[in-house]
């Protein structure tokens, strides 16, 4: 498990855990929109690679689809992002199950 405050992007001075030694790929979904963390273990944070969002659905220099396939980087959904059942019980009274 690394640990370490985010510099940059839209997780700027966030805490952040990652399961994996690369670092994260943060997506908001909803938005279109991807930021990689790069793990730096010699500063114990996350560095993202570019402050400008990138667009989820084209690939380019920030390899995002390489990223999420290759099993050293967390796919992890924006903080900010809302299920549509968050805080909504189901009609059978099991909220978000």
């Amino acid at each position: 498990m690394n640990e370490g405050v985010c510099e940059g992007g839209p997780l700027r001075g966030t805490v952040l855990v990652s399961r994996f030694p690369s670092g994260i790929l943060l997506v908001d979904k909803p938005a279109g929109v991807c930021w990689i963390y790069e793990w730096q273990p010699d500063r114990g944070v996350f560095v993202v690679r570019d402050e400008q969002p990138a667009p989820v659905h084209t690939d380019g220099p920030v390899n995002r689809y390489r990223a999420a396939a290759e099993g050293t980087y967390d796919v992890v959904a924006a903080p900010w992002v809302v299920s549509p059942n968050d805080g909504q019980e189901a009609a059978d009274g099991n909220a978000g199950q």
